[in-house]
């Protein structure tokens, strides 16, 4: 992870001579995250857990941080540092006997660090399209039950400290604002299992989310 953030430390304050130009500025963003279920099973059995452990709607997450803008060649690169806060919903269904179910949700509350690293191209001098890596560390985390069940109390996710993920999308450049839309998709599962109230569950967990923001170049 050391070299990640060294990595994205020379992107953001190294200027080249022959840059073409060279911005930066605070950032702001909203995200509708979604947590991706797959896979999911309870360990040491071959029962599938699929129809009890379901997603749910996302709720509405933010990104603050600072971002840099080299261009080079009618290229550009852009490393961005943001604490980001996102939080989603899993469904339990606790099957009490044929005629009793019982509806819990699980809400996930995250807070990261999430270090874009897009490379994009300009059109027009106003229009843009990038891609690139996402690098994300987790700073906490935060799960409740909410619900009817009190056949468990406690869920525990082992959430990784550090995943990669990957961000598409377009912008547009009007002044000195900078606008973006972009789909984070991720390609790491951000936990092998999920434990609850002592029963251990393997999964595949993936956060995927929109991201609109808003930045002021200087």
């Amino acid at each position: 992870m050391k070299k990640i953030l060294l990595f994205v430390s020379i992107l953001a304050f190294s200027t080249n001579i022959s840059a073409q130009d060279f911005s930066w500025g605070p950032k702001l963003s909203l995200s509708s995250p979604s947590l991706k279920l797959k896979d999911v099973k309870e360990l040491g059995t071959v029962d599938e857990f699929v129809d009890l452990l379901e997603e749910r709607d996302a709720k509405l997450g933010y990104q603050i941080g600072v971002f840099a803008r080299v261009s080079l060649l009618g290229i550009y690169v852009q490393p961005e540092v943001l604490f980001s806060n996102s939080s989603t919903e899993l469904k339990f269904t606790d099957v009490i006997d044929e005629n009793t179910e019982l509806v819990d949700v699980i809400n996930v509350s995250m807070n990261k660090i999430d270090i874009p690293v897009m490379f994009g191209k300009r059109f027009l001098r106003v229009f843009r399209v990038n891609a690139g890596p996402v690098f994300t560390l987790l700073l906490s985390d935060n799960i409740k039950q909410e619900g009817l069940s009190d056949s468990f109390k406690e869920v525990k996710a082992n959430y990784k400290n550090s995943t990669v993920g990957l961000q598409v999308g377009a912008g547009l450049d009007l002044s000195i604002l900078t606008i973006d839309l972009r789909y984070e998709l991720g390609l790491q599962s951000i936990s092998d299992n999920i434990t609850i109230s002592g029963t251990e569950f393997s999964t595949d967990q993936r956060l995927n989310q929109f991201l609109l923001s808003v930045g002021i170049k200087f």
